[in-house]
């Protein structure tokens, strides 16, 4: 009878023991699946993060690329190149009906986004011309008639995205000695992106 009953506290104890096993097994296992849950999380996380940095970058970056300088005027969605200037004496060619001189500006736009834009539109809402010449206010230049002849069936055409297209404007000038300031902005209320300074003599 002893015999039987250590062999069944034997047979008990082994079946404890495998049961152990089985929960320290299941604890390892519980444990492992806690570690990878937290290890993936961990590399969303991370993968979060760096599309959100990448993100800012890129953002940073357009917004450092605009500007206006050496006669380029750069935004978001747009560039305009300005090719050359030049004063227009009243009934020269490009100035035949006005009664002052004007400066002209030909220039090109670049369409970077196929939003829908016109050269005449996008020299509109980015450039303003000033002349330095009134000690109490801003003297704004005002719009002349077109200075170039063959821009007149193109110059409110629609430009396709990454497309170029050439085309000219005036402005009256109110004295023949002040340096003509033109100021680039991004979009008709945004900030300033530069100004540079045209000589009329």
């Amino acid at each position: 009878m002893k015999k039987v009953v250590i062999g069944g506290v034997l047979l008990l104890s082994l079946l404890l023991g495998a049961c152990g096993n089985t929960e320290s097994s299941s604890g390892d296992s519980a444990s492992s699946t806690k570690e990878k849950t937290a290890e993936s999380s961990t590399a969303v996380q991370l993968e979060t993060s760096t599309t959100n940095s990448q993100i800012e970058t890129s953002t940073s970056e357009a917004a450092s690329n605009v500007g206006f300088k050496d006669g380029v005027a750069t935004l978001e969605d747009i560039d305009v190149k300005i090719t050359k200037h030049a004063v227009i004496q009243p009934g020269e060619a490009g100035n035949e009906y006005g009664d002052s001189s004007v400066i002209a500006f030909w220039y090109d736009t670049t369409n970077k986004t196929g939003k829908e834009i016109d050269p005449t539109t996008a020299w509109m809402i980015v450039f303003k011309a000033l002349q330095d010449n009134d000690p109490n206010m801003e003297n704004e230049l005002q719009i002349a008639s077109l200075p170039d002849s063959q821009y007149l069936n193109t110059q409110t055409n629609n430009i396709k995205q990454g497309g170029t297209v050439s085309n000219a404007v005036a402005y009256t000038l109110t004295d023949t000695t002040t340096p003509v300031t033109l100021i680039a902005n991004q979009g008709l209320m945004g900030e300033e992106l530069g100004r540079q300074d045209y000589a009329i003599q």
